[in-house]
């Protein structure tokens, strides 16, 4: 299936996701999204929603809603 949203990260924002991910410092959740968005990244691993859920047990929707929440909003939201 064609992916909506596309997550294409620039590369500070790629940093600032690997920053979150490798300090610990944030709560899990954020984490986790963080986790997520560096993998379905187009221009990185480019993973499927459904290979990233399995990867951090989450559901391939939550992966889905990630991805529409990061591409409407921008990483803060």
């Amino acid at each position: 299936m064609e992916k909506k949203y596309v997550v294409r990260l620039a590369s500070e924002e790629r940093k600032g996701l690997k920053a979150i991910v490798s300090k610990g410092a944030a709560n899990a959740r954020k984490i986790c999204h963080a986790r997520v968005l560096l993998k379905v990244d187009a221009d990185g691993p480019n993973w499927t929603d459904e290979k990233t859920g399995e990867a951090f047990s989450i559901r391939a929707n939550t992966v889905r809603d990630i991805r529409q929440r990061f591409v409407e909003e921008g990483l803060d939201a």
